[in-house]
């Protein structure tokens, strides 16, 4: 999303909207199919749950918009607890403690500074780590604002990789040391750096040379602080892509510097299909990547994800958390340690004005699970349909304190996803892809010596504006042993669970 998805993909009739049914004929349930998992088989040990970019923008001032009020901020962070969310990617770049001018002292009062604080304050609060991004725009930032005028500069490899990799060090120390927020972890360099023009190249030196260059830079500035343990830096984030871009070239190049490789797409396609696939074609993004880093050993994030095509019309339909969950099975099953929605919510950016076909208006981008309660639009501030589907697999799939991913097998439309939650629980999601009624019985390896509840997410009786935060469970399986029997309705999705509410 660091640039104007171009992808160019047809759309399934799926992704129309959510089936509608004759109120005179019930819709096909087609026989019983048997789905497995292998609760005593570990896919990925250290799965870090359901995640999504979300920028720290909550508390930052906008003059000539309408503001946030502090009711609005409740409502948003009482939905990030209800959600349990495990990691939050936000936006950070050097103009906030550097002003004009990446040269210029660091000054870390600025009023865009104290807004941040107050958002991580509730990250901190809410047990939410952050990625933080180590800048944004590749090659901009790396000499912000640092030569005039500004389209004919060029970055200076002699200096400014340092002077970046300096200001990086030194908001770590910032925010980790002073601040106090350990739940800083991770830090994300930059966004699609190697995918599209953004600033100037030097003079001599390859895109991707630079990239190394500058990495590297903040690589050996933390360890010469002693931050370098502190946060685990995220990399090459390769965007738009169905082959995961420059991945290989960063496994075979920076395996020094990156310890999580990570890569994205929009509208889930498979290499060489049309139209898109659904859960193979994100399994084919997934596992695109997975094979060029195999010989590192290292986890891997899908950092970005979600859908743009016919319309941006498709996010706001119930029929998209169906979608996500397809999403999100098909990142586990391949061994993806996280995957990261693009938006969480809809959100202004701070001083934009921007309108364009990427669904920016007048700087609300509208690509998240709630509207932003500053856009001009019904029903501000309250949930799209889909925020119900993501919000649960957040909650009940688990994502820290130990959460393994099991291997699991998947049959005719049914997508089965497990896993056990802080070590202790187990949790089950099971996706109908087709548009009928599906019957199935989910297989266990060992027994789960447990009851389990259900989340249903129904695309065809979510209410579209409403104000409950997550949805409750609908039925209770007393003691699980060795199987688990149930139907989801068309295109519906189930979360199984020993998690109590």
């Amino acid at each position: 999303m660091g640039k104007q998805i171009k992808m160019i993909v047809f759309w399934i009739a799926g992704m129309a909207g959510a089936v509608a049914y004759s109120s005179f004929t019930a819709p096909p349930v087609l026989p019983e199919t048997r789905l497995e998992v292998y609760n005593d088989s570990v896919m990925t040990s250290d799965f870090r749950g359901v995640n999504a970019v979300y920028h720290g923008f909550t508390f930052m001032d906008d003059p000539g918009v309408k503001p946030m009020t502090d009711a609005d901020r409740k409502a948003e962070f009482a939905r990030v607890k209800a959600m349990d969310l495990k990691i939050a990617r936000t936006w950070y770049r050097p103009d906030w403690a550097c002003g004009d001018n990446l040269y210029n002292d660091f000054n870390w009062q600025t009023p865009r500074m104290q807004a941040f604080y107050a958002w991580l304050d509730q990250m901190k609060a809410l047990h939410v780590d952050v990625a933080l991004q180590a800048g944004w725009w590749f090659t901009r930032d790396t000499y912000h604002n640092t030569r005039v005028p500004a389209e004919q500069a060029t970055p200076d490899p002699e200096k400014d990789p340092a002077r970046f990799a300096e200001w990086v060090n030194a908001s770590l120390h910032q925010l980790i040391e002073v601040k106090g927020y350990t739940n800083i972890k991770y830090l994300v360099l930059f966004t699609e750096p190697l995918n599209y023009r953004s600033g100037n190249q030097p003079e001599g030196v390859s895109s991707p040379d630079y990239y190394n260059q500058v990495c590297t830079a903040i690589h050996q500035r933390l360890r010469q602080s002693g931050l370098r343990e502190a946060v685990k830096l995220v990399g090459p984030n390769s965007g738009s892509t169905d082959t995961a871009a420059f991945v290989g070239w960063s496994a075979g190049k920076m395996n020094r510097v990156i310890d999580i490789y990570s890569w994205h797409s929009y509208n889930g396609r498979q290499s060489g299909t049309n139209p898109p696939l659904e859960y193979e074609g994100w399994k084919q993004i997934a596992l695109a990547g997975k094979v060029k880093i195999a010989h590192t050993g290292k986890p891997f994030w899908i950092d970005e994800y979600g859908a743009s095509k016919p319309t941006e019309e498709v996010r706001f339909r119930p029929d998209y958390g169906n979608y996500l969950a397809q999403c999100v099975a098909a990142f586990t099953y391949a061994g993806a340690q996280t995957s990261l929605l693009w938006i969480l919510f809809d959100q202004k950016y701070p001083s934009s004005k921007v309108t364009n076909k990427d669904s920016f208006y007048n700087g609300v981008h509208r690509w998240g699970l709630v509207r932003s309660p500053q856009d001009d639009v019904p029903h501000a501030g309250t949930p799209y349909p889909a925020w119900y589907a993501f919000s649960m697999m957040s909650k009940y799939l688990g994502g820290r304190d130990g959460t393994a991913a099991f291997k699991t097998l998947s049959a005719d439309s049914l997508y089965v996803m497990a896993t056990g939650p802080s070590g202790k629980e187990t949790s089950v999601m099971v996706v109908n892809a087709s548009h009928a009624a599906r019957k199935f019985t989910v297989g266990f390896s060992k027994p789960v010596h447990a009851g389990m509840s259900r989340c249903l997410y129904d695309p065809a009786h979510i209410t579209e504006v409403g104000e409950r935060a997550i949805l409750p469970f609908d039925k209770y399986f007393n003691t699980i042993k060795n199987s688990l029997e149930d139907e989801l309705p068309p295109r519906g999705v189930a979360i199984y669970t020993t998690i109590k509410p």
